[in-house]
């Protein structure tokens, strides 16, 4: 089965800041290239998105949350958070590694 990604628009604003501050210290292309692979890591979860293991945040929220992580070496790892709904993932968020996880907010 192939699932529909879909990346939200807090996911998005994610992608754009950390693409940021890699590019702000001084790494354009290291930026250019971390966005590049983030996308296509995010557009594997079309495949199997059911192979990533739950997130921390899971236990917390409504909705089983998963993730993927992305990245490694001196930029360090990503944690790509998303649910399975039917036939499509919502990516939510990317987060830096070094993050707490998310906590529903009341």
């Amino acid at each position: 089965m192939r699932y529909r990604v879909t990346i939200t628009p807090g996911a998005e604003q994610d992608l754009r800041t950390a693409y940021r501050y890699i590019r702000q210290q001084g790494a354009p292309k290291a930026a250019i290239s971390w966005l590049a692979g983030a996308r296509k890591k995010i557009n594997t979860l079309a495949e199997h998105p059911e192979r990533a293991h739950f997130a921390p945040e899971s236990t917390s929220f409504h909705e089983p949350i998963r993730e993927l992580l992305y990245g490694r070496g001196n930029r360090g790892s990503y944690r790509i958070l998303f649910v399975i709904l039917d036939d499509a993932v919502f990516v939510l968020h990317i987060r830096h590694g070094s993050m707490l996880p998310m906590e529903l907010e009341e």
